[in-house]
C-alpha cells in the first residue's frame, strides 16, 4: 500500500494539484482525484498535516491488519548513515520486527558487530527498541549504507561466516567495476573520440546526501560527455581517495567535509582537483557549467 504524503506546504508556491497530476501520469491516483491512495498535504517545516498523515496510516495499517512480532530476533533497515567525530559510525535503523536490546551480535551490510549504545531521536539513550522505532545504533565498525538490512544473529560464528561471504562478493564487484573505469571504458573514448567520461568521486557527511548527489551528477550526463561516480562514501577526504582520483582521472566532490592535510599534500602533487560544497545546487551548477565548457 502507498500513502502519499506531499511535502513543504508551507511554501507559498506550493502546488499539490501539479504533483497529484504528475502521480496519475505514473498510475498513481489519490482519492482526491478519484482513486484509491490516501492523500497528506503536510510540511516538515511547521508541523502542518502531520497529524493527519498519522491518522492515515494508522488506518491504512489498521484496515489491512498489520503486525509485527516483537518476541523474536531483531531486523530492521538502515535509513540513514554518517561518521560522527565523537563517536563513530552511526546509522539510523527503522526497527521492522523484533525487539532490539544493547550488547546484541548483528549483521548490517558485510560487517557484523555488537550493538553498543542505542539512542532514540532525541539522541536521548534508550535499553531496547521495538518493531516501527526508529533508533541510532553506535557500534559499527564502518558508516553502513542507506537501504541495507540489519539483522540480529544469536550465534557469532554464524554472523562472522556471513560478513565473510559478502565481503568476497563485495571486492569482486569493486574490482570489476574499477577495471572497466580504467581500461574498457577509457579505452572506448580514445578509440571513438565521441564519447568521454567525467569521472567523479563523491565524500559525504551522510549517506542519504550522497546518494541524493549522485543521483543529480549522473542525470547530467548527455550525448558528449558521461559522467560516472567511480566512489562514494562517508567521511572525509583521505590519501587513499586522491590515490583513486589520481589512477582514475576523477575529479573529488566533496559535500559538508574537509580534506585531510596529507590528502591535500597528496592531491597538490598528483593534480588531483578537489572541490568543496555545502549547498547540494552549487555543485550541481559548478559540474553542469563544466558540461558545457
Amino acid at each position: 500500500p502507498i500513502i502519499v504524503a506531499i511535502n513543504k506546504m508551507d511554501k507559498p508556491e506550493a502546488n499539490s494539484e501539479k504533483v497529484k497530476k504528475e502521480l496519475s501520469e505514473k498510475n498513481i491516483l489519490v482519492e482526491d482525484w478519484g482513486g484509491k491512495r490516501q492523500c497528506a498535504e503536510i510540511s516538515a517545516k511547521t508541523g502542518k498535516g502531520i497529524d493527519d498523515l498519522i491518522d492515515k496510516i494508522l488506518l491504512e495499517a489498521e484496515m489491512i491488519d498489520l503486525m509485527a512480532s516483537k518476541d523474536s530476533l531483531a531486523k530492521g533497515i538502515v535509513i540513514e548513515s554518517k561518521l560522527d567525530k565523537g563517536l563513530g559510525p552511526i546509522a539510523t535503523i527503522l526497527i521492522q520486527s523484533g525487539t532490539l536490546s544493547k550488547g546484541s551480535i548483528f549483521v548490517c551490510g558485510s560487517q557484523y558487530s555488537k550493538v553498543r549504545l542505542l539512542l532514540n531521536e532525541r539522541n536521548n539513550k534508550v535499553d531496547e527498541a521495538l518493531p516501527s522505532d526508529p533508533v541510532q545504533i553506535l557500534g559499527f565498525q564502518k558508516v553502513p549504507n542507506a537501504g541495507d538490512v540489519f539483522k540480529v544473529h544469536d550465534d557469532e560464528q554464524e554472523a562472522k561466516k556471513i560478513t565473510q561471504e559478502r565481503s568476497v562478493l563485495e571486492r569482486e564487484r569493486a574490482h570489476q567495476m574499477h577495471s572497466k573505469i580504467t581500461l574498457e571504458q577509457v579505452g572506448k573514448e580514445i578509440k571513438s573520440g565521441k564519447v568521454s567520461d567525467l569521472n567523479i568521486l563523491i565524500k559525504g557527511d551522510v549517506d542519504g546526501s550522497i546518494g541524493a548527489l549522485s543521483d543529480a551528477l549522473m542525470g547530467l550526463s548527455n550525448d558528449e560527455v558521461n559522467i560516472k561516480i567511480i566512489h562514494s562514501a562517508v567521511g572525509m577526504v583521505s590519501q587513499n581517495d586522491i590515490t583513486l582520483s589520481s589512477t582514475s582521472n576523477a575529479i573529488i566532490i566533496c559535500f559538508n567535509v574537509s580534506t585531510s592535510v596529507n590528502a591535500k599534500r597528496l592531491s597538490k602533487s598528483l593534480g588531483v582537483e578537489i572541490r568543496h560544497y555545502s549547498v547540494i545546487y552549487d555543485a550541481i551548477n559548478d559540474t553542469k557549467l563544466a558540461l558545457e565548457g
